[in-house]
């Protein structure tokens, strides 16, 4: 999954479906050689059997018992398990914290970021389409569950039963750019309806606290900036910006607990320069670190100034020529995580 940013317009890729597994090939190795066995049992009773009609009798019982045995070992082994995939239960205590979109960039930050922090007190779960691509870039690693399969664009009702248990998502979601003539679908089914089926699950499933990244410039239009360079440049995306903007509005009327993390044009690499943190519409350009998002992001799941805030995140010295915004020394916040969310 990708989060798009004004006005670099760089995006985290969407989690894609996978449907429930089948049993693994060893259990089914194991129900076929059970099918073996049960056959030469057979085999050897019937060599054995006596004219005696009691033994017969007795030994006809286990025959029959003995073969739907093996035939129920047989069915249930080939038969798909349909049980949908969710956290396990933590233990009394445990804070158990979703990651959406845990293979992205900045995903795969935030779930360091957690797992760094090596908090006994936290479940950490990486929401992913494609288990065997989060395995491949270690997401799986120092305790991390993976929860595979999981997609905003899946049903209502199979998102609620993925996210029962859980206690904090951060969600870390946006449309990958592509087909010029395919872009707006993509954003709509992701920034905006995505994001809208994934607030209504977490509020069916009883999830506490939801951290959502989203974009500098999103409300651009209310700030009077849709004709500024970064609010164009971006938009033009598949009208990303828009998007992301029905998904905030989902949230905070949703009644759940919420932070919305809004960055300026994501880069990688470590961070340039100190953290300057906004409340929201006030940046129109900028860039920032995906580190430093991912730390913002990680603190937001844990703060308890944090809740019903909406931040926008850059560095300092990256703004656009002749522009900064206003009374910016105010909010250079830099490590100081008491700061981050006043």
């Amino acid at each position: 999954a990708m989060a798009c940013v004004a006005p670099t317009a760089r995006f985290l890729a969407p989690s894609r479906p996978r449907v429930a597994r089948a049993r693994s090939a060893e259990s089914i190795k194991h129900g076929v050689c059970g099918v073996g066995r049960v056959t030469r049992a057979v085999v050897a009773a019937n060599a054995s059997r006596d004219d005696d009609s009691k033994q017969a009798s007795e030994f006809s019982t286990r025959r029959e018992t003995l073969l739907v045995s093996a035939l129920a070992t047989v069915v249930f082994a080939a038969a798909p398990l349909s049980v949908t995939s969710r956290p396990a239960a933590a233990a009394e205590g445990v804070t158990t914290v979703l990651v959406v979109g845990a293979t992205g960039a900045t995903g795969r930050l935030v779930v360091d970021e957690l797992r760094r922090r090596a908090d006994p007190a936290t479940q950490i779960v990486a929401g992913v389409r494609d288990e065997k691509k989060a395995k491949k870039l270690g997401v799986d690693s120092g305790h991390v569950s993976v929860l595979p399969d999981f997609d905003v664009t899946s049903d209502v009702s199979t998102l609620t039963g993925q996210m029962r248990g859980v206690d904090v998502a951060i969600v870390c979601l946006g449309f990958v750019p592509g087909n010029p003539f395919k872009m707006k679908a993509a954003a709509h089914a992701v920034d905006n309806e995505g994001v809208v089926r994934l607030v209504e699950a977490a509020k069916a499933a009883g999830v506490k606290r939801v951290v959502l990244i989203s974009s500098i410039l999103v409300d651009g239009r209310a700030m009077h900036q849709e004709d500024s360079p970064g609010f164009k440049i971006t938009n033009a995306f598949g009208g990303v910006l828009d998007e992301k903007l029905v998904g905030e509005k989902a949230l905070i009327a949703s009644g759940l607990e919420y932070v919305i993390v809004r960055p300026a044009g994501l880069r990688g690499g470590p961070p340039k320069s100190e953290l300057l943190i906004t409340p929201g519409n006030t940046m129109a350009s900028g860039e920032v670190s995906r580190e430093l998002v991912a730390k913002v992001m990680a603190e937001a799941a844990f703060s308890t100034s944090a809740a019903g805030k909406i931040v926008e995140l850059a560095e300092t010295g990256t703004f656009a020529p002749n522009y900064e915004p206003p009374n910016v020394a105010q909010y250079l916040v830099g490590d100081d995580q008491s700061q981050w969310f006043l």
